[in-house]
């Protein structure tokens, strides 16, 4: 027997290949409309929680987006009497 050929049986066995629908089983629920996602396709910014920017926004009130570039409203000064 040649030392280039191993023993084929020390070799881990191959891995079973996923079932047809794996990824769809694997997919979250939005917390809003708990309807099932692939994170990868969100639109939200918190992607692992909401499937849309629209439940988002409903569930929280406001986008982490929009929160991320809100800049603070500088008061008017009193006009002087």
């Amino acid at each position: 027997m040649s030392t280039l050929i191993g023993d084929r049986s020390d070799e881990e066995s191959p891995a079973a290949p996923l079932p047809r629908n794996a990824e769809i089983l694997a997919m979250l629920r939005c917390t809003r409309c708990k309807l099932s996602y692939m994170p990868s396709k969100s639109t939200s910014t918190l992607r692992l929680t909401y499937c849309s920017f629209l439940c988002e926004l409903g569930d929280l009130g406001f986008s982490m987006s929009g929160l991320e570039h809100m800049q603070r409203a500088i008061p008017e000064a009193p006009a002087p009497a």
